[in-house]
């Protein structure tokens, strides 16, 4: 059990040092307003989709981040062998 605990605080750690933050409250209001409403207004309709566009990058260049790591893939690996 600790030696469990062990990897995933080491995992944790490890992961967040690529993190980076996505602009998800305004996307998130305005993507709401578009499908609940259905009133954007262009420069609304615009900025979602800036806005998505920019999250989505975040997010690929995140996960290409944790890929390469080789730190993370071990411990990945690791876990696996644990875990069942």
């Amino acid at each position: 059990m600790i030696y469990e605990l062990y990897f995933k605080e080491k995992f944790a750690e490890a992961v967040s040092n690529h993190l980076k933050p996505v602009d998800y409250d305004r996307w998130s209001e305005l993507y709401w307003k578009r499908e609940l409403e259905w009133n954007l207004k262009p420069e609304e309709e615009k900025e979602l989709e800036d806005l998505e566009n920019e999250n989505l990058k975040t997010i690929i260049e995140v996960v290409k981040a944790i890929k390469t790591d080789r730190e993370i893939m071990e411990l990945i690996e690791r876990i696996k062998g644990h875990v069942g």
